[in-house]
């Protein structure tokens, strides 16, 4: 096993999901610590999907992009979003910016597109006053949870993401696609068999379908690995639900999320799948100069309310495609 300057032990007792490597805080560099120990920290992060970096020099955001780099490599566009975010530098995004008092719930990242990030760098240079935290859960554990029925029936039918996009609920299509030009907006959903339409009162609805479970590339696991339990109406509470479907009606609802053929995901699944993730749940207080390295796709992520300020910033890479992979991608 390749050598690494500082510590290791399991971040969480009795799970080896994920693990902390502490080093002795003797560095004022994180890059130049990280390149000297990168052997040491790729075995882990290869051996366990979630690895937290602690006292290796990081002093501000701007020494965030070299680690991302060494880590991460190029890190991705982050086009078609579905959260509110903010680039602060190139290739490093604020976490998403919801408000303090709301929690968000856990999941993979881009698991609603047909492209994502096989690998995510988090640092963390202020921690909230109190919660705060970014949750990570063992999506092997949540996978056997859910049980071959659940995953042969996403796995088959996949799950349709239909979205629409008005002004001054959720994200609006610009912030969305990243572009003012309707055209570049046509072009990318071509691109990506992503079906859509302007409304006669101008606003874009787009749908498509994508993977309701993948394959890592590294293991060969089927895992779950889509944002159902996210974007379907049931997220939104029954209060939000009942207000905005009186304003759009079912059909113009901001987000849903349906099986691939068109058939309504059935409530006991998605109550099953948010419990399961519920239950994996595992969580450590933020330090400043944190870094976490996540495998995307065999640990989800969340975020706890807080009060106080809070920043935590995220870059995203190794993108992974299963473009021709999709049930119901020919529809």
């Amino acid at each position: 096993m390749a050598t690494l300057d500082g510590t290791v032990r399991k971040l969480f007792e009795g799970e080896d999901f994920a693990v902390i490597v502490e080093a002795d805080g003797s560095s004022n560099s994180a890059a130049a610590w990280v390149s000297a120990n990168l052997a040491g920290i790729e075995e882990l992060a290869h051996q366990h999907p979630v690895v937290v970096l602690r006292n290796i020099g990081l002093s501000d955001e701007t020494g965030f992009p070299p680690v991302r780099d060494l880590l991460v490599g190029r890190p991705a566009n982050y086009v078609y979003r579905s959260t509110p975010r903010t680039e602060v530098l190139e290739g490093v995004l604020t976490a998403t910016e919801y408000p303090a008092s709301e929690e968000i719930l856990m999941h993979c990242e881009n698991a609603y597109q047909r492209d994502w990030p096989l690998r995510l760098i988090f640092c963390c240079t202020k921690p909230a006053e109190t919660g705060g935290q970014t949750p990570v859960a063992d999506v092997r554990k949540v996978t056997r949870t859910l049980g071959e029925e659940i995953l042969d029936k996403v796995e088959q039918r996949g799950i349709r993401y239909i979205r629409n996009y008005h002004e001054g609920f959720d994200l609006d299509w610009r912030t969305v696609f990243q572009t003012e030009d309707k055209g570049e907006v046509e072009r990318f959903c071509r691109e990506n068999d992503i079906a859509f339409e302007w409304t006669p009162d101008g606003h874009l609805k787009t749908a498509q379908t994508c993977q309701g479970t993948a394959r890592h590339p590294v293991t060969g696991e089927r895992l779950w690995f889509n944002q159902a339990h996210l974007f379907h109406a049931s997220a939104l509470g029954e209060d939000v639900l009942e207000d905005l479907t009186d304003i759009f009606g079912e059909d113009g609802l901001p987000r849903d999320a349906r099986y691939g053929d068109g058939t309504p995901i059935e409530p006991e699944v998605l109550e099953k799948v948010r419990a399961a993730f519920q239950n994996e749940a595992r969580q450590f207080d933020w330090q400043a100069g944190d870094v976490m390295l996540v495998d995307n796709m065999l640990a989800s992520h969340a975020r706890r309310p807080f009060t106080g300020s809070r920043r935590v910033l995220v870059s995203m890479g190794r993108m992974h495609s299963e473009l021709e992979q999709v049930a119901g991608a020919a529809e």
